[in-house]
């Protein structure tokens, strides 16, 4: 009796993780649904609006957006900045630290930057991470570098 009170235990345990149990309405039947994410609804506006987002040029304050996210003026701050590299201003990015520039403006593959938060140089940032960044906030610094590093729309 232990052994088939462990067995139902386990698979109340694969159930739970793995989804939920529905019964069937005419035979009584239980199955295993898979539990899906709701469908994400975009209208027509929505997809505009994102695919307008896509095609603007980044400036400096959507990049601060992602350097305060992942906490880099910790860091690479304004008081004895790490490295010799301030995050803080689109100045001091433009700048670099000891060890040189840090963004190829119009060049995103040559710009250490990029480099670093993708972990193809060492050390991968955030030094804090995992979380690293995401995807879609590389490719954001990817197509800001891209542009030349703008500060603000001219």
């Amino acid at each position: 009796m232990t052994r088939i009170a462990a067995i139902i235990v386990c698979a109340v345990g694969l159930v739970l993780a793995v989804g939920q149990i529905e019964v069937g309405a005419k035979t009584g039947n239980a199955f295993l649904v898979a539990q899906q994410a709701p469908e994400k609804k975009t209208t027509p506006s929505t997809s505009v609006a994102q695919a307008q987002g896509k095609a603007s040029t980044p400036t400096y304050a959507d990049i601060s957006q992602i350097i305060d996210k992942y906490h880099c003026t910790v860091c690479h701050g304004a008081v004895e900045p790490r490295a010799g590299l301030s995050l803080d201003s689109h100045k001091g990015m433009l700048k670099g630290g000891k060890d040189g520039p840090i963004i190829k403006a119009g060049e995103p593959d040559k710009s250490e930057l990029i480099k670093r938060i993708k972990g193809t140089s060492e050390p991968r940032m955030p030094i804090t991470g995992p979380p690293w960044l995401s995807d879609d906030e590389i490719e954001t610094v990817e197509r800001w570098i891209a542009a030349g590093a703008p500060e603000s729309k001219k």
